[in-house]
């Protein structure tokens, strides 16, 4: 992917970097309980000139 962790461009809130068709980024969300500790998913996805195709394929399923 990259060199360095969170290199530019970045996908935040507040960015106004344009990525390029061909780039490859991850998405990261991430859930945090004060007290529990948390989770924090990543997808890579290639970026296209019509959105983006994932690289990942983890289910999101709940485990139970």
């Amino acid at each position: 992917m990259g060199l360095d962790i969170h290199e530019a461009p970045r996908v935040a809130a507040g960015a106004d970097a344009t990525l390029a068709a061909g780039s490859v980024v991850t998405v990261e969300p991430g859930v945090y309980l004060a007290g529990h500790g948390g989770v924090r998913i990543e997808d890579t996805v290639v970026v296209t000139d019509d959105g983006c195709e994932p690289v990942t394929h983890s289910s999101k399923a709940a485990v139970s």
